[in-house]
């Protein structure tokens, strides 16, 4: 029978271990991963960094774009396809100055004829003028925002074909280059306006005769000069009408602009594009047809300019007729009362229409990234549409981290460490112990340094005199001026040097917190609440000693907190994947297990109650690499009194 007891015992002593071994593995496996994933990502692509910097910059841009390209396809809520393309590690914004270039008219277009021609034409059921012969192969413009030239040529080599028999491949560079009295080239421009030009210039050369290079040059003239197809006119489809656009391309391709700045554009693979999309037209492509998917869904045939690795061979289908105008104004209907709602909820008012227009497209961004990543189910936390809903990314890290990365290795204070010999309890949570005071909001001010830094001095003033106070983290920013840089960003350790050369902190409510730089305030900050003696940097990558610390008081920890994930945390144990380009001073205020028996550290941010867990989030702890979740094992450090 006592056998049978230590057999079981032991069985279930081996499969704790493996679990554990697991969980340290699974995220070392996923960095592995996805870091082959890059490394044959350019070796298809061709692309090669100019330095280690640059590379570990795009590998995190492309960690966060496949993220997002597999939530969505695994989500599967939309009837196409994402794909890691070549543009996988470009931002959004960074794709959406290189790669458009349509430049909406700053007034009503004056077309050039006011009928319309194919007005009471019967379109075919289908048209693909691929089929027919009309249209040429899918090219590329490169990194230059010259779309624009590339659907007119299009156009142009499309009426050509069906007037001549002839498909032949026409100049976009001429256009570029030659075409500038109203156009820009690689900075953008309008179809109706390159139409002009080959009607004033009597036509196009040839793609072979003049070359496209990619970049704006001069005209050469004799180049230009020898037209290969010309147009006599253009005409202006009836706007805000798809029936009128239908029967346009049953009879020629068409020049069309769109709102392509949709990360679901950027990533398109396949699939009828029902992505949801504004108004702000960007980018100039050309229609050569019309269908119908399989499950019934009528579609534009659309020809892009960014080469074949993108979407469809080149071409996208795009969901069209009245069933699309129906459902897409319900969703926008909806979207656009989600977004009056949170407005509403946060207090948030816009200086004008322009402002609440292009908030309300990141809000919808924003909103349809964190839908689709709770529906696919695939981390063990979820994301919230929380304050910072209407913040991209880049605005929203510059505004509310501000943790600066010291350019040389950390000189602490006390090199030994006190904590060494101790034997850290299973769990710790310090506001069960009155050592932490309430969540508090850094609003749109750098400033986290600050928090963390008062958070881990009102933790252990509470330990030492039995008293938990809370202090001025506005003092810090107002006075502590020698390394510190207020709402520039500072560092936890230098906060500490200042509060025991100051001889301590005076009381929030004494000094309390403004959100901004400010003169230092002398007669407030010398009634001093709360002091230091000393502080101790932790060990540096070592989340053991970090727990041995966290278990005798709060702590204060940096963190990268760059990624997306981070910033719509709503609950769970965070294991969102991020880096550790430490961009966030935060506050571990204890750790412990969750019920599916992941580790956690328990962490105080300060991003107010609406963030997180109220305040607060649980990020993994004991994982297989040395610098822990988001570099917490880093720079931790923790002051004494």
């Amino acid at each position: 029978m006592a056998l049978a007891f230590n057999w079981k015992f032991a069985f279930a002593a081996l499969l704790v271990l493996v679990m554990q071994a697991y969980q340290a593995t699974s995220r070392d496996l996923y960095e592995a991963s996805i870091v082959k994933r890059h490394e044959q990502w350019m070796a298809r692509f061709g692309r090669v960094y100019k330095d280690d910097a640059e590379k570990a910059k795009r590998f995190k841009i492309f960690k966060d774009n496949t993220e997002y390209i597999d939530s969505v396809n695994m989500a599967g809520i939309k009837p196409y396809k994402l794909d890691v393309n070549e543009f996988a590690d470009l931002t959004n914004d960074e794709f959406r100055v290189t790669r458009n270039g349509y430049r909406m008219p700053s007034h009503k277009k004056s077309p050039e004829i006011t009928s319309f021609k194919y007005e009471n034409v019967t379109a075919p059921a289908t048209m693909d003028w691929r089929k027919k012969g009309a249209v040429t192969g899918i090219k590329d413009q490169g990194q230059c925002g010259c779309c624009w030239a590339f659907s007119a040529v299009a156009a142009t080599e499309g009426i050509n074909k069906i007037k001549t028999g002839k498909l032949i491949s026409l100049s976009e560079q001429e256009l570029v280059d030659c075409d500038t009295s109203s156009d820009m080239g690689c900075e953008g421009g309008l179809m109706d306006d390159a139409f002009k030009f080959i009607i004033k210039n009597h036509g196009l050369t040839t793609e072979s005769n003049y070359p496209y290079e990619g970049t704006d040059s001069t005209c050469k003239t004799g180049k230009e000069s020898n037209h290969a197809a010309k147009i006599t006119s253009y005409e202006d489809v009836p706007a805000n009408s798809e029936s009128a656009l239908l029967k346009a391309v049953a009879n020629q391709p068409v020049s069309v602009a769109i709102d392509a700045s949709g990360s679901d554009f950027q990533f398109y693979s396949s699939g009828v594009f029902t992505g949801e999309c504004g108004t702000e037209l960007d980018h100039g492509v050309t229609a050569v047809g019309y269908g119908e998917a399989s499950d019934g869904t009528k579609y534009w045939l659309v020809k892009n300019s960014w080469g074949t690795s993108w979407g469809e061979n080149g071409y996208i289908r795009m969901q069209r007729n009245a069933s699309q105008a129906t459902s897409r104004g319900l969703y926008e209907t909806s979207m656009v009362q989600k977004h009056d709602q949170w407005m509403t909820r946060f207090g948030r008012v816009y200086k004008d229409d322009v402002e609440k227009a292009k908030r309300f497209k990141i809000f919808k961004d924003n909103t349809e990234y964190i839908d689709s990543f709770n529906k696919a189910g695939t981390k063990p936390y979820k994301l919230d549409i929380n304050e910072f809903a209407d913040l991209t990314n880049e605005e929203f890290r510059a505004t509310h981290n501000g943790y600066r990365m010291p350019s040389q290795k950390k000189s602490p204070e006390i090199t030994s460490f006190k904590y060494e010999n101790v034997t850290a309890p299973a769990t710790m949570d310090w506001r069960k112990k009155g050592a932490v005071t309430g969540i508090k909001d850094q609003g749109q001010c750098g400033c986290c340094w600050a928090f963390s830094a008062v958070a881990a001095t009102e933790g252990i003033n509470k330990i030492k005199t039995g008293k938990l106070i809370s202090l001025s983290e506005q003092e810090l920013v107002d006075c502590d001026t020698s390394s510190d840089m207020g709402c520039e960003g500072g560092l936890m350790d230098d906060a500490f040097k200042f509060i025991i050369k100051n001889h301590g902190l005076t009381t929030e409510s004494n000094y309390p917190y403004e959100g901004t730089d400010s003169t230092c305030k002398t007669g407030k900050e010398s009634n001093h609440a709360a002091k230091i003696t000393s502080y101790e940097d932790v060990p540096a990558n070592s989340e053991s000693d970090l727990l041995k610390a966290v278990a005798n008081q709060p702590v204060s920890v940096a963190i990268d907190a760059s990624a997306s994930d981070f910033q719509f945390y709503s609950s769970g144990v965070f294991t969102g994947e991020c880096g550790t380009e430490l961009d966030h001073g935060v506050t571990a205020v204890g750790y412990g297990k969750a019920s599916d028996g992941t580790k956690y550290w328990l962490v105080k941010n300060s991003w107010g109650t609406s963030w997180g867990e109220n305040g607060y989030i649980r990020m993994q702890r004991n994982v297989d690499t040395e610098e822990g979740l988001c570099g917490i094992a880093m720079e931790a450090s923790y002051p004494t009194a």
